[in-house]
C-alpha cells in the first residue's frame, strides 16, 4: 500500500491558501505598531493604509485559494501589484543606512517572493480557466 503524497491538487491549494492567510495575518500587528506612531512621519497613514490593504487581500486570496474558489484568480491579480508597490514605496522612502537595510530586507525576503507567488497563482488560474 502507498503512502499518499502532498502532490494532490486540492492539498497544495489548500496550503498555499493557508500559508497565504498566515502572512496576511502576520502583519497585523505590525500594523498596530506602525498606526500607533511607531514611524512618526507624514507617510505613515499612507503605510497604514497600503499594509491594512495587503493583508486584507492576503488573507482574501489565501481562503479562496484554500477553498478552491476560481475568484481567487483575480484576487491574487490584485494582491501581486499591492505587494510590489509596497515594496517599491518601502525601497523608495527609506533613509540610508539601517532603514534602507530593513526595507531591502523585507522586499526581498517577504515582499516580492509573495507578489511573485501571487502573480504565478493568477496567471496559472487564468490559464487554467481559458
Amino acid at each position: 500500500m502507498e503512502v499518499p503524497v502532498f502532490h494532490q491538487p486540492f492539498a497544495r491549494h489548500r496550503a498555499l491558501g493557508y500559508g497565504l492567510v498566515a502572512c496576511g495575518a502576520a502583519l497585523l500587528p505590525w500594523l498596530c505598531l506602525l498606526a500607533s506612531g511607531l514611524l512618526p512621519t507624514k507617510l505613515s497613514a499612507v503605510w497604514v493604509g497600503l499594509d491594512l490593504l495587503e493583508a486584507g487581500a492576503l488573507i482574501g486570496t489565501g481562503l479562496l485559494t484554500a477553498r478552491r474558489d476560481p475568484r481567487g484568480v483575480l484576487a491574487a491579480a490584485a494582491t501581486a501589484p499591492l505587494l510590489f508597490t509596497d515594496a517599491w514605496f518601502d525601497v523608495m522612502t527609506a533613509r540610508h543606512g539601517g532603514e534602507l537595510a530593513l526595507a531591502l530586507g523585507t522586499a526581498v525576503t517577504a515582499e516580492l517572493p509573495l507578489a511573485v507567488c501571487c502573480a504565478l497563482l493568477a496567471v496559472r488560474g487564468f490559464r487554467k480557466r481559458r
